[in-house]
């Protein structure tokens, strides 16, 4: 199939059919830091469950969209989305293999989202079936921007490269979060071209930036209250080393800068994030490279190695799943 290109920034290209060999991954793969490693993974548990709802919400709005560009623009985002959930489900699978089961979490966030993202009930009339659907596209639009803002922070800082993270996590870190900064603008662009209530969005913002915050520090609590290795709690005064570090984004930033950011009523998410870098990062990750080999083997990869000294790690097991 030939790549689909799209030239609107913060629109996606493709999908990049990525895999990752997680057979010589330490339970702790930032080293002798359990609180930054459980932190981070609990992207692997908020992100299969939520993407799924993501995608249902713009293939649902999909019917309302009558821009070409933005119509052509839905597919590969889809593709994208799922190909993220399945790259995090088989993380999770790794974890039960290593002693923590994710499952009574992941079930009980599914339930939530189940009822906050999922479809209206049948008694709604269709007046307020359509606000419903406003209002999940405008919730999916604001999370969105989380990831977008996650998807920049761990592309530009180096924390978890002098800590000597395990470089095939962070190779998945930064090549989902390349494609979240690559396609950041496209569920917003649905949402103005189908809705486009100012107050929707805001309110939106308003209602899940506590409860993405939250579901994160309780995934956090679950994960490292069954890790079989360790007898530690979760701190916030943790939190505020790991930032410190630039291991993790601090909670100012999640809690404060990122929502306010996009509240302004002339936010567009074409001014955050930068588009170069993530394409940058995508030519130079290990993984991506692999996969347009696998798609195109005839001939060689066209990815510069020249961000190497940009980008730091190189990932060293190769991609054998």
């Amino acid at each position: 199939m030939p790549e689909v290109q799209l030239h609107h920034e913060g629109h996606p290209k493709y999908r990049r059919m990525v895999r990752f060999d997680w057979s010589g991954t330490p339970l702790h793969w930032v080293p002798g830091d359990p609180f930054s490693t459980h932190m981070m993974n609990v992207l692997h548990l908020l992100l299969p469950e939520g993407e799924r709802h993501f995608i249902k919400a713009v293939l649902e709005a999909s019917s309302l969209v009558d821009d070409p560009e933005l119509e052509a623009a839905i597919k590969p985002f889809i593709q994208q989305e799922s190909w993220h959930a399945w790259a995090h489900q088989v993380v999770l699978d790794h974890l039960a293999e290593q002693g923590i089961d994710t499952k009574p979490y992941t079930d009980r966030l599914g339930k939530t989202l189940s009822v906050t993202l999922g479809d209206p009930p049948r008694f709604f009339p269709p007046a307020v079936k359509r606000w419903w659907l406003y209002r999940r596209l405008a919730d999916v639009a604001a999370l969105e921007h989380f990831t977008a803002m996650l998807g920049q922070w761990v592309l530009s800082n180096r924390g978890l490269d002098y800590a000597r993270t395990d470089p095939m996590m962070l190779d998945l870190l930064r090549w989902h979060g390349a494609e979240e900064v690559e396609h950041r603008s496209l569920v917003f662009d649905v949402y103005q071209h189908v809705c486009g209530s100012y107050l929707i969005r805001a309110a939106s913002m308003l209602f899940t930036a506590p409860l993405f915050v939250g579901w994160w520090i309780a995934g956090a609590r679950y994960l490292m209250a069954q890790d079989p290795t360790i007898d530690r709690k979760w701190r916030f005064r943790d939190w505020l080393w790991a930032a410190r570090e630039y291991r993790l984004p601090g909670p100012w930033k999640l809690l404060v800068t990122t929502p306010v950011r996009y509240m302004r009523p002339s936010h567009h998410p074409n001014d955050e994030a930068n588009t170069q870098m993530a394409v940058d990062y995508l030519n130079y990750s290990p993984a991506a490279k692999a996969a347009k080999e696998r798609a195109h083997p005839q001939g060689k990869s066209g990815g510069s190695d020249g961000s190497r000294g940009v980008f730091g790690v190189a990932v060293e097991r190769a991609d054998v799943r």
